[in-house]
């Protein structure tokens, strides 16, 4: 056949071809009239093209103009559909945010805006993730991915993020590795935020910091968008631990943002506040955040401030020993119920929930303490394979901790060495005091009141050197109940108890449940609940901790040789 065509004469073969290509520039002409505009654009250069290669240059001039009217006509349409989908981001609902904003990309894609479109790229993925939407931040991640115009740490940070999520660790962790170190040209303030989001993710905390530090410098001229640079770094610093200047930054910010209507943001400050308030233990502060938090964001579909204000709720209970509470609070956010889990977040509350279970367990009825535990192992299972694929160094020391949380007598011990270890290794302070906190009840509850002591003051000076002054009241009650009395103290009377009281109060301090102290005395559960709370209106007191102190400080001043001698049980 190649051989018959050379053989036609140079005329013949022309013609021939020129009535194919006007055949396709009639096709394409017609299928771009079924196609949205900027596919409709595309096409009619295409035809233009052919009607060009098939000599009738009328035709192709006329396409041309088309598509170059129907080009300006996307640019202008992507470029209102970006400043809706941006403006909504800040003051609007999150999923309107991000319908807006794809569009735009779609838009300035096909009107050969490859920056813009990837600004419409980037903030759609924020969209989606406050929002929640795992499938819409996976797929506007993967077109991330294929711009080549998008900055290097843009590109990498979203991309490292979905190749976590996916279960792919190693890709995960080079990805964020190279978002995290941004090359000389990517020193804009979009880049350097996506960089230290990438060092966050890592666990690389004092990378984050820096990072963010100098994205924050960039953007100091522009106040509107200081907030949302000032809500990152506050994250940087609850991450580590350092809550003064988490609440300093979201204070900060919070003013600016609602001067600039920016909405969303001021949720996303006030939750970090409710944090901070809920880790110092203050009631009131906390609760009004949260309430101001969850306001705009069950209004706006926000899921990550959702997620973090109700968090907040929950660590005030663990911080005021309420843990049943905090239980219930904690369980929607890794389980899912109420719509208010997050496809990513949810793995920063499994900590929290898994000390709840474990404080919580003792004193279930049978069924719900297996059903907490069973949970529990499923979301620490969760958090092990969270911390694999993310390469994150804080989360696998919390894993550790949940470890020996949910441990036997035979190897809590070692859990809590290593996630000691891991948590002073990453600098911060409120960890690695929760932790000496929980390992010396630990320690206290099987009888090594020496050790426990060591645990419980160290606990007690990280805590107070992190301004948590509730937490550290909890350490201090601890050090009582595990014998260190405090200077000052006096010995409380137990004269006032009946002899049925005291029993019942000997067997809780000595660490049995409501349950195992009824079975043992041969009263009802209820009699024991009975008997327990009359005692502690006599003492005065108001936990088991306390109740371990008050009998053992009135067992030296009253000469209780009665009985044996409660020190260091509970």
């Amino acid at each position: 056949m190649r051989a018959y065509r050379a053989l036609l004469p140079r005329t013949v073969k022309s013609a021939h071809w020129r009535r194919l290509h006007l055949r396709c520039s009639l096709a394409l002409t017609r299928a771009a009239a079924y196609t949205e505009p900027p596919i409709h654009a595309e096409r009619l250069a295409s035809a233009a093209r052919h009607a060009q290669l098939a000599g009738s240059s009328r035709r192709a001039t006329a396409l041309l103009a088309q598509a170059s009217e129907l080009r300006s006509g996307a640019t202008r349409h992507g470029e209102a559909e970006l400043t809706r989908g941006m403006h909504a981001l800040r003051g609007g609902g999150a999923p309107d945010a991000r319908e807006a904003l794809l569009l735009a990309a779609t838009m300035l894609h096909g009107a050969g805006r490859a920056d813009d479109e990837v600004t419409a790229l980037a903030w759609a993925a924020d969209a989606s993730w406050t929002a929640g939407d795992r499938t819409g931040y996976l797929a506007t991640a993967q077109h991330l991915g294929t711009r080549a115009s998008a900055p290097g740490p843009v590109r990498d940070y979203h991309r490292g993020v979905a190749a976590a999520l996916e279960g792919d660790g190693p890709l995960s962790v080079t990805l964020l590795r190279a978002a995290s170190r941004p090359a000389a040209g990517d020193d804009g303030p979009d880049a350097l935020l996506h960089a230290s989001r990438a060092a966050l993710a890592l666990g690389e905390l004092a990378d984050a910091r820096d990072l963010s530090t100098r994205a924050l410098a960039h953007v100091e001229p522009h106040p509107a968008a200081l907030p949302a640079v000032l809500g990152h770094l506050a994250l940087v610093e609850l991450a580590a631990d350092r809550y003064p200047r988490a609440a300093s930054h979201a204070r900060r910010g919070l003013p600016i943002a609602i001067a600039h209507g920016h909405h969303n943001s001021a949720a996303q400050l006030r939750s970090t506040l409710a944090m901070t308030a809920a880790l110092r233990g203050d009631t009131a502060d906390c609760g009004s955040h949260v309430r101001a938090a969850l306001a705009t964001a069950q209004a706006h579909g926000l899921m990550v401030p959702a997620l973090m204000a109700t968090w907040s709720f929950g660590l005030l209970d663990l911080a005021h020993n309420r843990p049943r509470e905090a239980l219930e609070r904690l369980r929607p956010l890794v389980r899912g119920g109420s719509g208010l889990r997050h496809f990513a977040w949810h793995v920063r509350v499994i900590p929290s929930f898994v000390e709840a279970v474990a404080l919580a367990c003792p004193d279930a009825p049978a069924p719900g303490r297996e059903r907490d535990l069973h949970q529990a192992r499923a979301a620490l299972r969760t958090l092990e394979g969270w911390a694999r694929t993310s390469g994150d160094r804080q989360m696998k020391a919390l894993t550790l901790y949940c470890r020996a949380l949910l441990a036997d007598r035979g190897t809590a011990d070692a859990y809590f060495h290593r996630a000691l270890a891991g948590a002073e290794r990453m600098g911060s302070g409120f960890t690695p005091a929760r932790i000496k906190l929980s390992y010396g009840m630990y320690l206290r509850r099987h009888r090594r009141p020496g050790e426990a002591r060591v645990h419980l003051r160290g606990s007690r000076l990280l805590f107070e050197s992190c301004g948590a002054a509730v937490w550290a009241e909890r350490a201090r009650e601890e050090l009582r109940a595990a014998g260190q009395a405090e200077p000052g103290t006096r010995p409380r009377p137990l004269t006032g108890l009946t002899a049925q009281q005291l029993r019942v109060a000997r067997h809780v301090a000595e660490g049995r449940t409501n349950r195992e102290v009824a079975t043992l005395l041969a009263l009802s559960h209820r009699t024991v609940d009975h008997h327990l709370r009359n005692v502690f209106a006599a003492l005065g007191i108001r936990s088991r901790v306390e109740l371990v102190h008050a009998l053992a400080s009135g067992g030296r001043e009253h000469g209780a040789g009665r009985g044996r001698r409660v020190t260091g049980d509970g």
